[in-house]
């Protein structure tokens, strides 16, 4: 990677970071552990298996947190794809 692609991957995790701050914020009372979901729990969540899992990520409609021992998530970042797998018949 290069110095531009470095800084734009480390402003993506800022905002991230921000916009989870944010939503604890508006929720307040929620254990922050509990919006923390590894790759596993995502596909139980959204009942989506594995080649779909990397299929949205290399989409970029998922965008995981990389994170030392895997990929992790925050339940705010799922709405869509949620709402997408209730109205596909999945959930």
């Amino acid at each position: 990677m290069n110095k531009i692609d470095s800084l734009l991957d480390i402003l993506r995790k800022i905002y991230e970071i921000l916009r989870y701050l944010q939503h604890q914020q508006s929720i307040e009372g929620s254990p922050a552990d509990s919006l923390h979901m590894t790759r596993q729990e995502v596909k139980d969540y959204l009942k989506i298996s594995e080649s779909t899992y990397k299929r949205k990520v290399k989409e970029g409609a998922l965008t995981p947190l990389k994170m030392p021992g895997g990929d992790r998530f925050y339940r705010f970042q799922l709405e869509d794809e949620l709402k997408e797998s209730v109205r596909r018949g999945r959930i």
